[in-house]
């Protein structure tokens, strides 16, 4: 039989490329993407919790301006004479590393001192305006009027300036700082200073230690009552007005200016006709012209004249015993 010759179909099939290995590129490249959204969450938390003037300070910190504007450095935490306890508030404490100078100068007892930078001379307080302001006493209308002015403008720099009213009074002048039903200056029913309050006062340290007048504080509460005997209006008051000396001492306050402090209750309320409301609780700074110092010191001590007088009376009655005439015998 005879076969035809059946052309050779020969089927060559592709040959597949193998997959290119893969390398550690990605790695690196996702390591990069991980830090990077790690720095933009840090840089969204800093700017939710911290407020203009703190941003500020960070960025001269960055800018290596911190030192050269006298301002603190806001991460170092043991320049700061105030710490957090476990409940997350702040207390009052003195600084262990001793401390140069008073009011911006020093390092005071609030987590942020907020005293506003001026152009010249910003470490002396709150800028060129108060650094013009003449240290002494400030007896007459017109001075006391001056000064008026000062504080009315370190009021409204602060965070509590619809708490604050600066007033003239007959005495002197009165500083009358309360509370309202947005902001307290304590922790209710304690005498744990709020931080914008230890702020306030630290601000009105450099002024109040510019003048000589001598000051009286006074603290005060509601009629809401305690629960015991133990502890009442009466301790709480004078516990507040206790600190808010100590904070003005550490603004720059001298130690001999107050010459009272007193813890008056509910006993004089601001709202009388409601003993409850939250402006009742207050902190009253009165400063005294020298005349109103020379009554209160005089009803609390023994004026120099009637001194004299009592040892001249004790003199007279022993001229008078030995001048008794003798009976005879």
């Amino acid at each position: 039989m005879l076969h035809k010759n059946e052309p050779v179909i020969i089927k060559r099939g592709r040959r597949s490329k193998r997959a290119a290995s893969h390398g550690g590129a990605w790695k690196v490249a996702f390591a990069d993407f991980t830090l990077a959204m790690m720095a933009l969450f840090m840089v969204l938390w800093i700017m939710q919790i911290a407020d203009q003037d703190e941003r500020t300070q960070i960025v001269q910190y960055l800018r290596g301006e911190m030192y050269s504007t006298g301002a603190m450095n806001p991460f170092d935490v043991g320049q700061s004479s105030s710490v957090i306890d476990f409940e997350g508030s702040p207390a009052i404490q003195e600084s262990i590393i001793a401390a140069s100078g008073t009011g911006a100068d020093r390092a005071g007892p609030s987590m942020y001192n907020n005293i506003p930078e001026g152009d010249a001379e910003a470490n002396a307080g709150q800028g060129p305006d108060l650094n013009a302001m003449v240290p002494g006493q400030y007896e007459t209308q017109a001075q006391l009027v001056v000064l008026a002015r000062y504080l009315n403008y370190v009021v409204e720099q602060s965070k509590m300036a619809d708490n604050i009213a600066v007033t003239l009074v007959p005495q002197g002048i009165r500083i009358l700082i309360h509370d309202n039903i947005d902001r307290f200056m304590f922790t209710r029913g304690s005498a744990q200073m709020q931080s914008y309050f230890e702020d306030l006062l630290l601000a009105l340290g450099p002024v109040l230690g510019k003048v000589t007048n001598a000051m009286v504080i006074s603290g005060h509460t509601d009629s809401t009552p305690y629960i015991g005997s133990l502890f009442t209006n009466w301790e709480l008051s004078s516990q507040r007005a206790l600190l808010a000396r100590r904070v003005l001492e550490l603004g720059g306050v001298k130690r001999n200016q107050v010459i009272q402090v007193t813890g008056m209750a509910d006993q004089v309320a601001y709202i009388p006709e409601d003993p409850a409301a939250a402006a009742n609780r207050r902190i009253e700074v009165l400063i005294l012209t020298s005349t109103t110092e020379e009554v209160i010191r005089s009803m609390v001590g023994v004026p120099a004249e009637h001194l004299d007088a009592g040892i001249n009376l004790q003199d007279a009655k022993l001229q008078a015993e030995l001048n008794q005439p003798s009976a005879r015998n």
